[in-house]
């Protein structure tokens, strides 16, 4: 029997973003077909995720200042270099754009895979003079060195070969994919008996993810009240943590808006928003939730709304680049807000004095107060969600990687 094809794959950080459960998963699709090595360069605020293959840390922390960046970064490569040299990998594949650089250099001469999850053009975290050298210099120059580019889908494609003269680059639409039954048999745990009261009792609308400002939490939390106006019986559930969690706490203080954190004994029914903080299993909130709102200002391939279709929950998402539109309304032109998209509704970013926050509004009234809407949703995102199903996906990962 010929020896299992040897492979890397390289991730800067394992927090609690899209791309690092990405990560995760491609990992256990990948073990059992080949021999996987797993690198992250530090395992500081690790989430609690688990990975198919051995997990090797370089050790190298983040930094920021300038010049230990750039020590750093040598150090990476030249661990790394190492690594590869003892493991003799024939393809390595990298996550997030600092992984990128390092797989790169760090080459013995393996075809190399850059992993794109999100938008370069419209990061906000790409900004200042780095961002100008990422944007003018890095990416530009060095991308098209990568044998091959995955994207999580076409919109990215587009805009890294429109928007950064990648033309002539080989790229790869690999969608995220998730395993729809372990989804909702995480989905149907029970829950204490006052949490299960509480969704029985309760309309719910679920923000999921990482708090971070392109998430678009703080300006969903300004029009909260509205809706607060039709369905006073309504509560907004936060799952999940971030470096914005305490701006977004003060933000309700200063609006009067009560707001509790959960435990996993009790809460605080009165409150309006509750902070359920990071969640092993959080399908079992988004699973009894009556939606999911999405009201991020950039993402790549939104990862809960596709959990949303596995679980049957109706979902409202802005129509930012890339992924909601792609996932929501996949084969129909743009009409006017709220768009009622095949699988959800379609809003507008939002913004401050342009007539978005109306919009969301009137989206999610039309949500709250119309069951018929949120079956048909719910039918239609569980048909849906057979596209992003493991089965589907492995082949072509066993294409692609030619195992």
């Amino acid at each position: 029997m010929s020896e299992k094809k040897r492979i890397i794959m390289i991730i800067p950080n394992l927090d609690f973003g899209g791309a690092q459960t990405s990560f995760s998963r491609v990992s256990w699709l990948l073990q059992p077909h080949c021999s996987l090595l797993l690198v992250v360069f530090n395992k500081d605020n690790i989430a609690p995720l688990t990975f198919g293959g051995d997990l090797v840390e370089l050790f190298v922390p983040a930094s920021r200042n300038f010049l230990l960046k750039i020590f750093n970064f040598y150090r990476r490569v030249n661990r790394l270099k190492r690594i590869k040299k003892e493991f003799q990998p024939t393809i390595s594949i990298s996550f997030l754009e600092g992984a990128d650089y390092v797989n790169l250099l760090s080459g013995i001469g393996e075809e190399i895979y850059f992993y794109i999850h999100g938008s370069k053009k419209f990061d906000r975290n790409i900004s200042g003079l780095i961002g100008f050298i990422q944007k003018k210099i890095l990416i530009p120059y060095l991308y098209r060195f990568a044998d091959k580019i995955l994207v999580v889908n076409e919109k990215l494609r587009a805009e890294l070969k429109e928007n950064f003269g990648l033309r002539k680059s080989s790229f790869v639409v690999m969608p995220n994919f998730f395993d729809i039954h372990e989804l909702q048999k995480l989905a149907s745990l029970p829950l204490n008996q006052t949490m299960e009261n509480f969704f029985r009792e309760h309309l719910t609308i679920c923000i999921s993810g990482r708090l971070a400002p392109e998430k678009g939490i703080d300006r969903f939390i300004k029009i909260f009240p509205e809706i607060l106006v039709k369905h006073g019986n309504v509560k907004l559930l936060i799952i999940g943590d971030g470096d914005q969690k305490m701006a977004l706490q003060n933000q309700l203080r200063d609006m009067n808006l009560s707001f509790t954190e959960m435990n996993e004994n009790t809460i605080d029914s009165s409150a309006k928003v509750i902070f359920f903080g990071y969640q092993r299993n959080p399908y079992r909130l988004l699973g009894r939730s009556t939606l999911l709102a999405l009201p991020s200002l950039n993402e790549g391939m939104p990862n809960t709304i596709i959990e949303a279709f596995c679980l049957g929950i109706p979902v409202a998402a802005a129509d930012c680049p890339y992924g909601p539109r792609e996932l929501l309304a996949p084969n129909e032109t743009p009409k006017g807000w709220p768009e009622l998209g095949e699988f959800g509704i379609l809003l507008p970013v939002l913004n401050q004095g342009d007539g978005s926050q109306q919009i969301w509004i009137e989206g999610m009234n039309m949500l709250l107060e119309s069951a018929e809407l949120r079956i048909r949703y719910n039918r239609d995102g569980l048909r849906n969600s057979k596209t992003y199903s493991t089965e589907k996906n492995l082949s072509k990962w066993k294409e692609l990687l030619r195992l």
